[in-house]
């Protein structure tokens, strides 16, 4: 998840000095990194993971979101309810039953809104329990660990552990959301648990560091994160996927922080071509556009095994989608 999650914040806060600034005129510079993309097949098993909040399910937005062009579609619940459970919530059958009939895989996802006492020792088991039955109560095939910072902590490795356990007694799979920066804090004995790894490359700067402005998730990131879980990590290509963002950043003493992929691009024509958008002098947005993105594609299809996008909802629709400059180049479906 982007840095907004990670601190509980509303996404898109601000949006009155998009439309001020887009009434200003905007001036747009350096096209997205370009490179010669030469056709490569897809393989059969290669991965396309989406992120989608509970949130915009639950408020019905989600409805309008083709989930035929993933492979496997991870709903991000962030926390449970008291009891253990993910929350049941409106049109959240519906959203299972229509990927499970386009042979999507669904995962639910725990962040860091759990409450950490329940993946201790001595409560783990009954946690566990609840996860487990939950899953197999709402149809979900499996369960996506994204936690992270102070959560990967000394209680992390044994719950992975256990869950997985419980999971796969259950025919149900596990995979992880996780960060090269805090590789550290992952042991070797719990990566070992997950069936494939979502690498988040992507928030390499961002709101929280402010005195370094420049694109969050260059082309480069990706060379290197690949790089450094398969040969520091020993994790084999066909357990990683790469994290595409479908969110920007912007930097300048008057800019909001950050932005969905949509509203670049319709407040800034052209921009779905490009990575920067130079609102006001002084004032940039970083993200990713659509050459940037067929790129990484491109190297994933020989580099991992498969790719990861945050966050669905944040998508533009028609010829400006990245979901769809995604399914260009996999093609799978």
């Amino acid at each position: 998840m982007n840095w907004l999650m990670k601190n509980g914040c509303k996404k898109g806060f601000a949006s009155c000095l998009l439309l001020v600034f887009a009434l200003l005129g905007c001036k747009t510079h350096k096209l997205a990194e370009q490179a010669t993309v030469s056709p490569v097949k897809a393989p059969a098993n290669f991965k396309v993971v989406g992120y989608l909040l509970s949130g915009e399910i639950a408020n019905g937005k989600a409805a309008r979101f083709d989930v035929s062009k993933l492979t496997h579609l991870n709903i991000f619940f962030n926390g449970t309810d008291s009891t253990g459970k993910f929350r049941h919530l409106p049109h959240l059958d519906s959203t299972i039953a229509a990927a499970h009939k386009n042979q999507v895989i669904v995962l639910g996802t725990i962040g860091n809104a759990i409450n950490m006492a329940m993946i201790v020792d001595t409560n783990r088991a009954k946690f566990i329990d609840s996860l487990v039955s939950s899953t197999i109560e709402l149809h979900l095939d499996g369960i996506d660990v994204d936690l992270e910072g102070d959560h990967i902590n000394k209680s992390y490795e044994g719950f992975v552990s256990d869950l997985s356990i419980a999971l796969k007694a259950k025919g149900k799979i596990m995979t992880a959301a996780v960060a090269t920066w805090e590789s550290a804090q992952l042991t070797a004995k719990a990566l070992t648990y997950f069936d494939f790894l979502n690498i988040m490359t992507y928030d390499a700067t961002g709101p929280w560091n402010l005195n370094q402005p420049g694109p969050h998730s260059p082309y480069s990131m990706a060379i290197s994160d690949m790089d450094f879980w398969t040969k520091n990590r020993g994790i084999s290509k066909d357990r990683l996927t790469l994290g595409l963002p479908f969110y920007g950043y912007g930097f300048g003493p008057a800019i909001q922080r950050e932005f969905h992929y949509s509203q670049i691009v319709s407040a800034y024509p052209g921009s779905e071509n490009l990575d920067t958008v130079a609102v006001t002098p002084g004032n940039i947005i970083y993200y990713n556009g659509i050459p940037t993105i067929k790129r990484k594609v491109t190297f994933a299809l020989q580099n991992a095994g498969g790719v990861m996008m945050w966050e669905m909802m944040e998508d533009a629709d028609g010829d400006k989608s990245l979901l769809k400059a995604v399914d260009e180049v996999v093609g799978i479906k």
